[in-house]
C-alpha cells in the first residue's frame, strides 16, 4: 500500500471542502513556506505571493497570520492525522506480522521513513503540539482510538504466545511511540540533520524488545 503524503492528504481536505480557491491557496502556500522556513520567518507577504493573490486578499480572508496557522490547523487535526493514521493502521493489519520482533521493526521502520518524509511538514505540527498539550493529547486520544482495534489480535496473540509482556494495551503504545520520537523530534524540530534509518530502527528495536518481552 502506497501512503500518501501530508501535503498530498492536506490539498485532498481543504478540496473537499467549501473554502474558495484563493483560500485553498494561501493555506497550501502557508504551509509550504512555515514548512521551510518557520512560522516566525514567513511574512504575509511572501505567503500571498507564493499563492498569486494579493496581501490585501490574505488579510481580508484570516486576518492575521496567527489566523492563517489556525485555519490550516483545523483540516490538518480533523482530517489529515486522522487519514494518516487509518493509512497506517490499514497497513499494519496488512502485513504478515507473527511475532513481537516483525511487529516491532515494521512499526519503527514505517514510522521513523514516514516522518523523514514529511519532517518539513510535521515540524509546523510540532511547532504547534509543543505550545498546545491539549493538542497533543487530542492526537494521542485519535491514534490509540485507531490502532486500539487492528492491533488487538496481534497484541493479544503475542501476550498468550509469552513474547509480549502483560501490560495494558495504551502501556505498550506509549512505550513504543515514546521511543520513536525520541528519535524523530530532534530531526523534526531542526536540532539533527543527519539521520541513519536503519541504525535507529536496529537500536530503537533492540530496546523495545528488551523492555516489552515477558
Amino acid at each position: 500500500m502506497h501512503t500518501r503524503n501530508i501535503t498530498d492528504l492536506f490539498s485532498a481536505s481543504l478540496a473537499k471542502s467549501n473554502l474558495s480557491a484563493k483560500q485553498q491557496a494561501v493555506l497550501k502556500a502557508s504551509l509550504a513556506l512555515f514548512a521551510s522556513q518557520g512560522f516566525d520567518r514567513t511574512s504575509t507577504k511572501e505567503i500571498a505571493e507564493t499563492a498569486h493573490v494579493s496581501e490585501g486578499t490574505v488579510y481580508k480572508q484570516f486576518k492575521t497570520k496567527d489566523g492563517i496557522l489556525q485555519a490550516l490547523l483545523a483540516p490538518m487535526i480533523r482530517q489529515v492525522m486522522p487519514n494518516v493514521l487509518t493509512e497506517f493502521v490499514n497497513e499494519v493489519g496488512e502485513q504478515d506480522l507473527p511475532d513481537l520482533h516483525t511487529f516491532l521493526t515494521f512499526i519503527v521502520h514505517d514510522r521513523m521513513q514516514f516522518a523523514i518524509a514529511n519532517q518539513a511538514q510535521l515540524r509546523v505540527l510540532a511547532a504547534t503540539v509543543l505550545r498546545d498539550a491539549a493538542l497533543g493529547q487530542e492526537l494521542a486520544e485519535q491514534f490509540n482510538r485507531e490502532l486500539s482495534g487492528k492491533a488487538a489480535r496481534l497484541y493479544a496473540t503475542y501476550q498468550a504466545n509469552g513474547q509480549l509482556v502483560d501490560w495494558p494495551f495504551n502501556r505498550v503504545l506509549r512505550a513504543i511511540f515514546g521511543t520513536v520520537l525520541s528519535y524523530l523530534l530532534p530531526l523534526i524540530i531542526g536540532e539533527q540533520s543527519a539521520f541513519d534509518l536503519e541504525t535507529a530502527v536496529h537500536e530503537a528495536v533492540e530496546f523495545l524488545e528488551r523492555g516489552l518481552r515477558a
